[in-house]
């Protein structure tokens, strides 16, 4: 009985450890493009507005754009921002529970704490993305899929199954990159039940749930996602040694540690096993050599390390205490290694949190010297709804165009077309060829009045602003 108070007391303070030292710092930033961008598509959902970037989004607009608008609609950006922090401390929780599950509470525990102080976690959880949400659902999904393993009734087993196949879905929707873990996970439900129970209550419900949405949400629109994946893939594109220091960065500890459980007297095939199951994301950008959103995507994986990393510090404890005739000793070790994850996901995070542009000073800028009804282009196709959701509240009636738009608007002679009155040169977010297209407007017409520099986690970015003579 001790045990258990004890174990839940030690989740509820973890638990508690992310909850405040998140929202303590939830201004680190202000709103990424990404952020800004599913505010603004979930505020046109909810009041039934066109919503013409909603077919270009990494996931569907119900589920964290739709929240998210919710949640800034009660407290702005730190609304939207808690929303992801509630699915990221409930997906520390579901960590807790399948460590638990393929062991004992203390390896729960212990993967637990390595989730909640992995850098990532902590970033994603406070950042207005669907990446922390389709996470959720991928741990719960595995979750209710062990928890059919260890329950004997036939009917609960198959409920169990069923559940978990929906939250999948759930999380193959919520951000479009996480089918790639369809193929693995089916396998492990096939491997542990027989053909025709994986049949009717996995595979087949998660079948028709995915051609349902296929069918009524991507295919109508399959021509404008696809060309979105493929530029996005191909401006992404790294080199092969490149993009392993930049994934591997993120989750070389976690693979360190699971790496130790592989040696597990009694659960070393179980480490092993969630080892491979980490890998399909890791995989997928190794062999498609895309560089984009990889420092958020291995969260997927991280969800499958933190169980076989429990797994593995549990090992190197009791190799470390061997000889002593009591727990102190691997105590003290487990504690000292969680110390070090602690460690180096604080710096992890501080990296995080300026890898994407405060752009203050340029919303600053414009507060003090915009007007209503003002039109703003940038040198990008994206980026733009950073100052659009940013200013709303003090300009309504201000336009924030992508340069290519406002180009497509002016060559057809479209009557809405207006000069802009101010031009943004962004380093971050412009493309060349769309910088180039911005050049045009330059001419005589504009001058500069305004330069910022950006400093990120990586290096410095310029920021300009033109205004119209």
């Amino acid at each position: 009985m001790t045990k258990k108070i004890s174990g839940s007391l030690f989740i509820l303070i973890l638990l508690f450890y992310g909850l405040i030292y998140s929202i303590l710092n939830l201004d680190y930033n202000t709103a990424y493009h990404d952020e800004a961008l599913n505010i603004l598509m979930g505020r046109q959902v909810l009041s039934g507005q066109p919503c013409p970037p909603c077919p270009l989004s990494g996931g569907t607009v119900i589920i964290h754009p739709v929240l998210a608008s919710l949640g800034d609609s009660l407290g702005g950006l730190y609304g939207a921002r808690t929303v992801s922090l509630l699915f990221g401390l409930g997906l520390t929780y579901i960590i807790y529970l399948i460590g638990k599950t393929i062991y004992n509470q203390n390896i729960g525990l212990i993967a637990a704490s390595i989730f909640i102080f992995t850098g990532s976690t902590l970033y994603l959880s406070k950042l207005a993305t669907y990446d922390i949400i389709a996470a959720f659902f991928l741990g719960l999904s595995f979750l209710l899929i062990l928890l059919s393993e260890k329950t004997q009734t036939i009917h609960r087993k198959n409920a169990w199954l069923f559940a978990g196949a929906t939250a999948l879905f759930l999380a193959a929707i919520s951000k479009y990159v996480v089918p790639v873990y369809i193929p693995a996970i089916s396998l492990y439900v096939l491997w542990k039940n027989k053909l025709l129970r994986t049949t009717l209550y996995f595979l087949l419900p998660l079948s028709i749930f995915l051609l349902l949405y296929t069918y009524f949400a991507l295919y109508p629109v399959k021509d404008l996602i696809i060309g979105s994946v493929m530029g996005a893939q191909e401006e992404s594109q790294v080199s092969f040694s490149t993009l392993s220091s930049w994934t591997f960065r993120w989750v070389a500890l976690p693979y360190l540690l699971a790496t130790f459980g592989a040696f597990h007297k009694e659960k070393g095939k179980t480490a092993i096993l969630f080892i491979a199951l980490s890998t399909p994301i890791i995989i997928l950008h190794l062999t498609t050599g895309a560089e984009q959103s990889v420092n958020k995507n291995v969260i997927h994986a991280i969800i499958f390390l933190c169980p076989a990393a429990a797994i593995g510090i549990d090992k190197m404890g009791d190799l470390f205490s061997r000889g002593s005739t009591t727990n102190i000793v691997k105590l003290f070790f487990i504690i000292s290694v969680l110390f070090i994850v602690w460690a180096y996901g604080i710096y992890e995070l501080h990296w995080l949190e300026k890898q994407y542009p405060d752009t203050s000073p340029v919303v600053i800028f414009f507060e003090e010297n915009g007007f209503d009804g003002m039109v703003v282009t940038i040198d990008s196709d994206y980026g733009e709804a950073t100052y659009k959701y940013m200013l709303d509240s003090y300009y309504p009636n201000a336009q924030f165009v992508p340069i290519a738009e406002l180009a497509r608007m002016k060559n057809s002679m479209n009557p809405l077309y207006k000069k802009p009155d101010f031009v943004i040169f962004d380093e971050f977010y412009s493309k060349k060829y769309l910088h180039n297209m911005a050049l045009e407007y330059m001419e005589s017409q504009y001058k500069l009045i305004k330069t910022f520099d950006i400093y990120l986690s990586w290096g410095t970015k310029e920021v300009k602003i033109f205004a119209r003579r």
